[in-house]
């Protein structure tokens, strides 16, 4: 009987049988052979249990990753929650702001329920479904669901084939950050136009505190670095690879004080 050690612990052992005929004998070549054997044994074991090991590691990294973005779209939402509670102060009286808010808070609490059952299990990487979507309409819905009066959304109906949730992301992202970079004050404008026969031109323009030229050009499409205290540094990262995922691009323009210009095309296809 052979031991199996595995980092100094016996986790089995492996048995020599009788010999199938009476006439042969074992000898210390039998004998080297088995503690060979044990020997390949035990490092298969630790093999397969390390490769379990580490598949396990990178399906939390995964999960960590995937954690990430849906808490920053959670943080999104709760601050879309916010800016209707403010709102809610001095509109609740009216009934077509009640309509509104009920409406608005629905779809929240609907979009937050989706991204907690995210957690739940970890998802397979998703595709794109694009659809036939008004992009004007995504922007109004969208600035609707934050608080109207902070917009003023111009343009024209345009309808693209893109992944409509996750296009609204990217409007979503966009438009947050311009009303916290404003702090609230002056009204953001977005448009929607076309740029031509080959694209379509989404921007969103605000006067608000403005970005540096360096953080710019260094930081400001990478994860994890943000110029808000308590940002994640997730959403522009985000929002660019959707629009890339899209076949499109994202630019800025800004001045620190002054404001900033995002500006997103996306192909006609």
């Amino acid at each position: 009987a052979i031991p199996l050690f595995l980092n100094d612990l016996m986790h089995g052992f492996i048995i020599l049988g009788r010999p199938f005929s009476n006439t042969e004998t074992y000898g210390a070549e039998d004998y080297d052979l088995m503690r060979n054997l044990a020997h390949q044994t035990s490092s298969a074991i630790l093999n397969l249990r390390l490769s379990d090991q580490l598949a396990l590691a990178k399906e939390m990294e995964v999960l960590g990753k995937i954690s990430t973005f849906i808490v920053h779209d959670l943080k999104n939402l709760v601050y879309t929650v916010s800016l209707i509670l403010d709102n809610a102060r001095e509109y609740i009286t009216e009934p077509e702001f009640q309509q509104d808010m009920l409406a608005s808070l629905g779809n929240t609490v609907d979009k937050m329920k989706g991204l907690i059952s995210k957690l739940k299990v970890l998802p397979e990487k998703r595709g794109l479904h694009k659809e036939s979507t008004d992009l004007f309409q995504v922007v109004e819905e969208t600035a609707k669901s934050i608080s109207s009066d902070k917009f003023r959304v111009i343009g024209t109906s345009i309808i693209l084939l893109i992944d409509r949730e996750e296009f609204h992301k990217v409007v979503l992202n966009l438009m947050l950050n311009a009303v916290e970079a404003t702090e609230g004050e002056d009204p953001v404008t977005v448009e929607v136009r076309s740029g031509g026969e080959k694209q379509v031109i989404v921007r969103v323009r605000d006067k608000g505190c403005g970005i540096s030229e360096e953080f710019i050009r260094r930081d400001l499409f990478t994860p994890f670095r943000s110029t808000k205290k308590t940002g994640l540094g997730i959403g522009l990262y985000q929002c660019k690879q959707i629009i890339e995922t899209h076949g499109g691009r994202i630019e800025v323009e800004s001045q620190v004080g002054k404001g900033s210009v995002f500006t997103v095309f996306l192909p006609k296809e």
